[in-house]
């Protein structure tokens, strides 16, 4: 049975990636499943923003493990071109942390990595922010199975498929859609209306250290607050068929 080493948002972290690495190894990962956010941090400045990139992408391609970066709405303004799109998500809205002048190089470097929206191997499904269960009756009614829920999450790897993610923003971050998208869902939404036969992983909302809630695992344990202050340990999460447990970065 293969493993797979789940990291939460990285935020621009260069430090973190021979860090995430040498984890992977000391575990026998088979791969690396990036939970999305990539991109933007707080005092970021543009030349950082592309050094950071620049900085991924060689990690990515001398990384011997096969890695899986998920897409996070941070993500989101630098892989959309400057097109009718990304105008109207921006005017509509917003993108927060984004980097203006940090667009044209970083877009240049990212279209050349396959995100995906989801990955599953069969019996966790991870996405950025997580799928409720309202969100899944609306767009894949009667569709259960993790294999076909990815699959079919995957298909929205388009222009029109992530605008329209985009914009579905609930309640608890600011916006109005009643079914806050795998790019958007706040852990008070998933937790409140979560489909309880799913395993899933996420990231997106700060959490203290990777925590499980009936069948969820929360994972972006490497955020910081506005001052640069940590706000989790840097857990990592570890899939192994059906066994999950938490990874330190540094070992013991």
């Amino acid at each position: 049975m293969s493993r797979s080493l789940i990291v939460g948002d990285l935020h621009a972290k260069p430090d973190l990636l021979p860090l995430i690495g040498t984890a992977a190894g000391r575990c026998h990962a088979d791969r690396i499943i990036l939970l999305g956010d990539l991109c933007d941090d707080w005092t970021l400045t543009n030349r950082e923003q592309i050094r950071w990139v620049e900085c991924f992408i060689d990690w990515y391609r001398r990384e011997p493990r096969e890695i899986i970066p998920l897409i996070g709405n941070h993500d989101i303004p630098y892989l959309l071109g400057m097109n009718d799109t990304f105008r109207l998500l921006k005017e509509s809205i917003g993108f927060p942390g984004y980097r203006p002048g940090a667009k044209r190089r970083v877009h240049e470097l990212l279209s050349a990595i396959p995100f995906r929206i989801a990955w599953t191997d069969g019996r966790m499904i991870a996405t950025h922010a997580g799928l409720t269960r309202t969100w899944l009756e609306t767009n894949m009614p009667d569709v259960t199975d993790p294999m076909m829920i990815a699959m079919r999450l995957n298909e929205w790897m388009t222009v029109p498929g992530l605008a329209t993610l985009y914009r579905q923003v609930g309640a608890a971050r600011g916006g109005d859609s009643p079914t806050p998208s795998p790019l958007w869902t706040d852990r008070s939404e998933l937790t409140a209306d979560h489909d309880s036969i799913l395993i899933q992983a996420v990231g997106h909302t700060p959490v203290p250290t990777v925590t499980h809630d009936r069948g969820l695992f929360f994972c972006d344990t490497m955020s910081t607050d506005s001052n640069g202050t940590p706000i989790g340990d840097r857990m990592m999460l570890l899939a192994d068929g059906n066994r999950y447990w938490p990874v330190p970065i540094h070992a013991d």
